[in-house]
């Protein structure tokens, strides 16, 4: 539900659209009988992934962390030294090489993580993990409770994830497996209670006399309520007690599905629309090595039969939320499925291990199983699985991607094994390669490719147009994963400003573009491992960020189809002036011969050689010889600054030699910080050479792209020529690339809803002063009442959290002067969308 808020601003906006007689900033123009693409139902999607505890501690509605006692258990291969874990040092398939420790990832500091235990009375009580005699193989390790006296009172508790959200007057249901030795008398006390102690609820039970695992459930009904409780268990006596998966759900979970979903999260994604959910992931699908990858097999079934896995973004995850639940939730808000399956290749951006040829089957086989459970009747091995675990009708699988953020020849050509095999059972499923913009050119065949894009918002600012210049094929675009999350902090208002730039080319080009999902998707505040997240929860609440809302906006005003609209507005030179700089990726090189010429003619050649007077490296092992200018190290983004001297406008010269690795070149310009820009030189595993903004040291690609591959050993002769309002590129004295440098922070597209026959303009103003309109609707007459949805705010800063949910939300208003032809003027910093009513119906 839309709220009001009062502020200055759009008093002040209202009364100037409504009298000015100033002259307009710009005009937007919107052609009814010019008509564009239909833009497809599945257009706005989620992607979900557990990072950032979304799925145990967030979407997953179980309340007890580190259930299994398994937290701490070591994947095999893997090794921990003090409070980090390593990765097995296996080759990756693209340069041979062992991480050699490069890699490393968090591990608990506790030994056991969320579990507490505290003597009450008596002396010398104790627990610890333990592997004999375990409850099943998916969870070899329980705990075990030493009470040494007859006095001992203990009571051992699990904190849950940063706290248990318990309700008065709610029911939670209990699941826990314990056995004892035979002295244990088996008096047991379970409770609910708050931080300070307070019970919330009290049972008691006595546990069984058989030597072996017994199961225990019951319902429980907290009379009072804590945001902030606990699960505890209270033993009295002497002996010894084992526990292991301690379960503690809350009864009503989303559609009250057993395992099931925290309701107040998926009903905030219910609220998205979403057309298709993708899951697991996420570099999740691949491991940090393919030993940790996803196998769906063991995310089905009995929760308790799992065994969860250490996860790629660092801890363990039970995977509670597994392919059935995800399938089931896709079913109850009608959304269709979108399963990743691995390609035989472990994350690439991490150990990147692959594989063999021969084992690549087994990898095919995976992927068809896991169609075959979806979609499968009962007289299929796994649809007959599907039946036994309560779903008798096929799910709505209807996308499989085949791999995560793989590319490099083998994976093209696994891509095209994997594709065969789908297609040939599973003709009617689009299949997705992960190969961006230009990929399909290496695949036999390809029905979508997945662009991912996670950058500045002046780049997507840059880019709304990048989609118009893409060639059409027979192929499509799914924009997987995207979000502003350089420069913006935890997210604010602009970076959501700039993915509504971004979305209106999307949407302005359906036709080719027909899928996007913003990711990461959730977050729990108490565990950030990834800068920028849609969705902020902790154990009672949930709000969506400034750009959750425009996620919102455009799935809940999608067209049915595009309408021809132009935007006139001031344009902007961009204004380029900082240091010189040079670098690699992946790559070792040599550079000589730098020379820059201002605009006003005079030259400066720079020296090399002075290596420790003048340049200042960043990353990378450099060193002078002969007149060159040598870089030897591996890894990515080695690079080096000249200080010297600032330039503007200029052109830059120099000559460069790679001498092994996997990539070329990079030249810097315009560095202030770790801000600027660059022209990556066969990049992108050697492939094109594109310029690219830089925030913060992290790079993004701007516009526009050439072809090329660089060769080992042979000098190149570079040219860039810097102007007010273009990037220009020359190789070996040919031009290559040109890119215009344009600043316009005002975006607009419009579309028609044929079933309220409104038709429907959407206008960005990323500009801190109002921008004044005048809005022509051309061949069609209109309804003078309709309504305005405007999200803004006072500063392009703010951003919402979880006390303050309200700050950054959209206001719907009525608005009675829309005509064929009228004025109005946009907020600053401020995403609107008008929804005007045709006469008389098209």
């Amino acid at each position: 539900m839309m709220r009001k808020k009062m502020k200055c601003l759009p008093l002040l906006a209202l009364l100037m659209s409504a009298c000015s007689t100033e002259k307009p900033d710009g005009t937007i123009t919107v052609d009814f009988n010019a008509k564009g693409a239909d833009i497809p139902t599945s257009m706005y999607g989620i992607f979900f992934e557990e990072i950032n505890h979304s799925g145990d501690g967030g979407l997953y509605a179980e309340l007890v962390q580190n259930r299994g006692f398994e937290d701490t258990s070591i994947p095999e291969g893997y090794r921990v030294e003090g409070n980090l874990l390593f990765p097995p040092e296996v080759h990756n398939h693209l340069t041979g090489q062992k991480p050699a420790g490069r890699h490393h990832y968090r591990w608990p500091t506790e030994e056991i993580p969320a579990w507490e235990l505290k003597q009450v009375q008596g002396t010398g009580a104790s627990m610890e993990l333990t592997r004999q005699q375990p409850l099943h193989p998916a969870t070899p390790t329980s705990l075990s409770v030493n009470l040494p006296g007859t006095d001992s009172r203990v009571t051992l508790s699990n904190s849950g994830f940063w706290g248990m959200n318990i309700v008065n007057g709610e029911n939670y249901l209990l699941r826990f497996y314990a056995r004892k030795d035979g002295q244990y008398a088996g008096k047991l006390t379970v409770s609910l209670v708050s931080p300070e102690g307070k019970i919330l609820s009290e049972d008691q039970l006595t546990l069984k006399g058989d030597p072996g695992w017994n199961e225990y459930k019951m319902t429980i009904q907290p009379k009072d309520s804590s945001h902030q409780g606990k699960l505890m268990f209270t033993f009295e006596g002497a002996g010894h007690v084992w526990m292991d998966y301690v379960s503690l759900f809350p009864e009503n979970t989303f559609m009250n599905r057993p395992n099931g979903l925290r309701n107040d999260v998926a009903k905030v994604l219910q609220d998205m629309k979403p057309a298709f959910i993708r899951w697991p992931g996420g570099c999740i699908v691949e491991g940090i090595s393919l030993s940790n990858r996803i196998q769906w097999k063991q995310t089905i079934g009995d929760p308790m039969t799992r065994p969860g896995m250490y996860d790629t973004w660092g801890y363990r995850s039970t995977m509670g939320f597994g392919y059935h639940e995800f399938l089931q939730y896709c079913e109850d808000i009608h959304a269709d499925g979108m399963f990743v399956c691995n390609a035989g290749i472990g994350c690439q951006g991490r150990v990147g291990d692959a594989c063999s040829e021969k084992d690549l089957q087994h990898f095919i086989d995976e992927a068809l199983d896991a169609i075959e459970y979806a979609l499968g009747d009962e007289t299929t091995e796994w649809g007959k699985k599907r039946v036994e675990n309560g779903h008798s009708q096929p799910f709505p699988l209807k996308y499989v991607e085949i791999g995560n953020e793989n590319w490099g020849g083998v994976y093209a050509k696994r891509y095209d094994k994997f594709y065969k095999a789908i297609k040939a059972k599973y003709p009617d499923l689009t299949l997705i390669s992960t190969l961006g913009l230009g990929g399909q050119k290496e695949h036999e065949k390809v029905d979508m490719i997945d662009p991912h894009w996670y950058v500045a918002p002046d780049m997507f600012f840059m880019n709304d147009k990048l989609f118009d210049e893409q060639p059409r094929g027979d192929y499509k675009i799914y924009v997987g994963e995207y979000a502003c999350n350089i420069g913006v902090g935890g997210g604010n208002l602009l970076g959501a400003l700039g993915e509504a730039a971004f979305l209106t080319g999307m949407e302005r080009n359906s036709d080719l573009v027909k899928m996007a999902s913003y990711a990461p998707l959730l977050e729990n505040v108490n565990d950030r491992v990834w800068p920028v997240n849609l969705i902020w929860l902790d154990s009672y609440r949930v709000m969506g960020r400034s750009s959750y809302h425009v996620q919102k906006m455009y799935a809940d005003n999608r067209p049915s189809y595009n309408l021809n609209t132009t935007i006139t507005q001031p344009r902007m030179p961009v204004k380029v002036n900082g240091k010189i700089g040079l670098g690699t990726w992946e790559t070792q090189a040599e550079f000589k011969d730098l020379k820059i010429t201002s605009s006003d003619g005079i030259i400066t050649t720079v020296d090399l050689t002075k290596t420790d007077l003048e340049w200042t490296p960043k990353a990378g092992e450099w060193s002078s010889k002969d007149g060159m200018y040598i870089q030897t190290g591996t890894g990515s983004q080695r690079w080096t600054t000249w200080d010297k001297t600032k330039f503007n406008q200029c052109t830059i010269e120099f000559k460069a030699r790679k001498i092994s690795g996997n990539e070329g070149f990079f030249l810097y310009f315009g560095v202030e910080n770790e801000d600027g820009y660059t022209l990556n030189i066969g990049g992108w595993g050697n492939r094109k050479t594109a310029f690219e903004k830089m925030n913060n040291g992290g790079l993004s690609q701007m516009t526009g792209e050439v072809a090329q591959h660089i060769e080992e050993g042979r000098w190149y002769d570079f040219q860039v020529v810097l102007a007010d309002s273009m990037f220009t590129y020359y190789c070996d004295g040919q031009k290559m690339l040109e890119m215009p440098v344009i600043r316009e922070q005002r975006y607009s597209i419009a579309g028609f809803d044929t079933t309220t026959n409104e038709i429907i303009v959407k206008v960005i103003n990323a500009e801190s002063v109002p921008f004044k309109t005048t809005i022509d609707l051309k061949n069609v007459q209109v309804e003078s009442s309709g309504k305005i949805i405007t999200l803004s705010s006072v500063s392009e800063l703010d951003e919402n959290d979880l006390d303050h949910p309200d700050k950054v939300i959209p206001v719907e208003k009525t608005y009675d002067k829309f005509k064929s032809s009228f004025s109005y003027t946009f907020e600053p910093w401020s995403f609107n969308i008008m929804r005007i009513k045709v006469k008389g119906g098209k």
